[in-house]
C-alpha cells in the first residue's frame, strides 16, 4: 500500500513534514482538551440533575401527606410554645417533627427553597430528646430549625450551588453552630437553597435552580440565605439559620417580611461553613438567625451565646448572652437616616425609617440625624476588597459549570479581557457614569497586590475610627436606617442588584450588629412617588431601582437597627421596641 506522503517528499522537505505532525500532534492534542472539558461539563451538569431529582423525590413524598388538625395547630405557634409544648408533653415532640416536615416540604413544591431532607423518623427525634439531661435548660428544647445549604451537617452534602461540589463526599462532622442547636434541643430536619457560590442577592444555582418568594411566585426572595427567607415566610420553619457577608440574612429578611439579624463577627462560631471567598477577610462574614419575629431571634441568640459555644470553638472569646442589655429600661439617643447619599431608597422604604423614627420619639427616645461619612469611599474600600484578587478564588469553581442568571453580572465583570474592560470603563465614564466605571475598574482587583490590600486593610481602620469617632460625637446607642433600598421584586430584575448593597453591607464592614424587622408594606401611594423617583447619579443603576419597584404593592418593608460592635443585645433590644411600637400595637 502507498504511504500518504511520498517518501522521497519526507526526505526532501523534512521541515515542512515535521511541522505538518506537529501541527496535527497539537491540533488532536486541541481536540482531546475541549473534548474532554466538554465531557466534565456534562459529567458536572448530569451530577446536578441526579442530585436535584434525589431532592425533588423527598419533597415530593412528604409534601403529599396531609396535615391533620393537630399539626395545623403546631404550626400556629410562636417558637416559645412550640418548646413549652415539647418540654410539658413529650409525646407531642414527633407530631411537632412531622408537622414541620410536611409543610417544610409543601413550601418547597412551589418555592423551591430546600435542599436536603434529612430528618430523622419523628420517633427517634423524641427517643433523641428525651435522652438528654435537663431538657429545662435546653433552650430550643423540641424546636424545628432550618439550616442554610453552607452549614455542614454530618452525613450530608455542602455544594454552595456548585456542580463541581455534587460530587464531593458528604461532610463528616457538623458545624459547631450544628452541634450547638443540637445541645439546646434544636430539631435540625432540612437544608435550605443559596444562589451559586453565595454571593448575589439573586437565588438561582445550577445544582438545585431557583427559589421563588411564597409572597409573589414571580418575586425573588433575596440573597444569598435565600431558601431561609422563602421557607420561613411560607410557615415551613419557625426558625432558620443563615450567614451574612453583606446583607445575605437581612436581605431576605426584607424581601420576605421577616426578621433578621447579623450579629458581631466574633460572636458566633464559623467552623464548619463553607464559602466561595476563602481567605478574604475585610469583610466580616457571620451565622445568624431568620424567624416571623424578635422573640424567636432573641431565643435564638441566646442559645447560641451560651458556654458550649466558646467550649467547641476556642478561637471565640467567651462572651455570653448579656441580659442586662437586653433587658435594659432607660431612653435611647438613637440617630437615624433614610438615604446615605448612594443609592436613594425608593418612598416606601423611606416612609418606613420615618415611622420607626416617629414612633421611638413618641416612647420618649432621643432621634437625632445622623449622616454616614464618605460613603463612596467605604464602598470603594468594599468593592476593592471583595475582589482583591481579581475575582480568581470565586472563578476557580465556575471553570466547567454553567453560571447562573443570579451571577452572571458580577462573572461578566471579572471576566472581562483587559482591554475590554478599559474601553468598557472610559465609555462609561465618558455618558457621565462615574458609579459603574469605578464599579467595574474596581472589580479586577487592581494591581492584585499584597501592597495594595494592605492599603485596603490601613483605609478600612481608619474609615471604621472616623465613623465610629462620629457616633461617638453624636453620644448614640443605636442607629435606625434603611435595610435595603428596594423591596421584593421580579425575579429577573434583582439579578442585576449585586451593586445595592450599601445600607446593609456598610455594616459587615464596620462590624457592627445589625438587624431588620418588618414593619409595614408597600402601598398605592408609594408607587405612585416612584413616578418621580430620580437617584442621585442619574445612572442605569437608579433607573434599576425604579422599573424593579413599579409592581411592589403588597410587598414588606423593613427598617435596619445597627448598635456599635459587639453590643449585639442592645441591638436586640432596639428591634424588640420596633416590633412592639409598630408590629405588636
Amino acid at each position: 500500500m502507498d504511504a500518504i506522503i511520498p517518501v522521497d517528499y519526507c526526505n526532501e522537505h523534512p521541515k515542512t513534514v515535521g511541522a505538518c505532525v506537529i501541527g496535527g500532534l497539537a491540533i488532536i492534542g486541541c481536540g482531546t482538551v475541549i473534548a474532554n472539558r466538554i465531557q466534565e461539563k456534562r459529567n458536572l451538569q448530569f451530577g446536578a440533575f441526579r442530585k436535584r431529582v434525589r431532592v425533588n423525590t423527598a419533597v415530593q413524598a412528604n409534601a403529599l401527606k396531609d396535615i391533620t388538625d393537630e399539626e395545623a395547630q403546631i404550626l400556629e405557634m410562636s417558637a416559645s410554645e412550640v418548646i413549652a409544648t415539647a418540654r410539658n408533653d413529650p409525646e407531642k415532640i414527633e407530631t411537632i417533627a412531622t408537622a414541620y416536615l410536611h409543610k417544610a416540604c409543601q413550601v418547597s413544591t412551589t418555592t423551591n427553597c430546600i435542599t436536603n431532607v434529612f430528618a430523622a423518623d419523628p420517633s427517634q427525634v423524641k427517643e433523641g430528646l428525651m435522652n438528654l439531661s435537663d431538657p429545662e435548660t435546653r433552650l430550643l428544647f423540641g424546636l424545628p430549625v432550618s439550616l442554610k445549604e453552607c452549614i455542614n451537617v454530618k452525613g450530608q452534602s455542602t455544594t454552595i450551588g456548585l456542580s463541581d461540589y455534587v460530587s464531593l463526599k458528604p461532610a463528616t462532622d457538623d458545624a459547631v453552630i450544628t452541634k450547638v442547636l443540637k445541645y439546646h434541643g434544636a430539631i435540625t430536619y432540612v437544608k435550605t437553597n443559596i444562589p451559586q457560590c453565595m454571593l448575589s442577592f439573586g437565588s438561582d444555582n445550577p445544582v438545585y435552580g431557583q427559589v421563588r418568594n411564597p409572597l409573589n411566585l414571580k418575586f425573588a426572595p433575596g440573597g444569598s440565605s435565600s431558601g431561609e427567607g422563602a421557607l420561613i415566610a411560607g410557615g415551613g420553619s419557625p426558625l432558620g439559620m443563615g450567614t451574612d457577608i453583606a446583607g445575605s440574612i437581612r436581605c431576605p429578611a426584607h424581601f420576605c417580611g421577616l426578621c433578621g439579624f447579623k450579629p458581631t463577627t466574633g460572636r458566633v462560631s464559623k467552623e464548619g461553613i463553607i464559602g466561595a471567598t476563602k481567605g478574604q477577610v475585610l469583610l466580616n462574614s457571620i451565622v445568624g438567625p431568620l424567624a416571623r419575629d424578635v422573640d424567636t431571634v432573641v431565643l435564638c441568640m441566646r442559645a447560641l451565646m451560651s458556654p458550649i459555644m466558646y467550649e467547641l470553638d476556642p478561637n471565640l472569646p467567651p462572651l455570653c448572652f448579656n441580659e442586662t442589655d437586653l433587658q435594659s429600661e432607660g431612653k435611647m439617643r438613637i440617630g437615624y437616616y433614610a438615604d446615605d447619599g448612594y443609592m436613594l431608597p425608593i418612598p416606601a422604604v423611606q416612609r418606613a425609617v420615618l415611622m420607626t423614627k416617629e414612633a421611638l420619639e413618641k416612647a420618649g427616645h432621643e432621634l437625632v440625624p445622623f449622616t454616614v461619612p464618605r460613603i463612596e469611599h467605604a464602598i470603594d474600600i468594599i468593592n476593592g476588597g471583595l475582589w482583591a484578587d481579581g475575582g480568581l478564588t470565586w472563578l476557580q469553581y465556575l471553570k466547567f459549570d454553567r453560571v447562573a442568571s443570579a451571577i452572571k453580572d458580577i462573572y461578566r465583570k471579572v471576566t472581562y479581557p483587559t482591554i475590554i474592560r478599559k474601553i468598557l470603563t472610559l465609555f462609561l465614564f465618558m455618558q457621565g457614569y462615574n458609579r459603574l466605571a469605578k464599579d467595574l475598574h474596581l472589580s479586577t482587583g487592581e494591581d492584585q497586590s499584597a501592597r495594595r490590600l494592605w492599603k485596603l486593610q490601613y483605609q478600612t481602620g481608619h474609615y471604621k475610627n472616623e465613623f465610629f469617632a462620629k457616633w461617638k460625637k453624636q453620644k448614640l446607642d443605636a442607629i435606625i436606617c434603611p435595610s435595603f433600598p428596594i423591596v421584593a421584586c421580579p425575579l429577573a430584575d434583582v439579578e442585576h442588584m449585586n451593586v445595592f448593597w450599601n445600607y446593609t453591607v456598610l455594616y459587615n464592614l464596620l462590624n457592627c450588629p445589625a438587624g431588620v424587622v418588618t414593619i409595614t408594606n408597600v402601598n398605592e401611594d408609594d408607587v405612585n412617588l416612584l413616578k418621580d423617583y430620580r437617584g442621585h447619579y442619574s445612572d442605569p443603576w437608579d433607573e434599576q431601582v425604579k422599573k424593579a419597584c413599579e409592581g411592589s404593592i403588597g410587598m414588606p418593608v423593613s427598617v435596619q437597627c445597627v448598635t456599635l460592635p459587639f453590643r449585639d443585645e442592645k441591638c436586640l433590644r432596639v428591634m424588640k421596641e420596633v416590633e412592639q411600637l409598630l408590629v405588636n400595637e
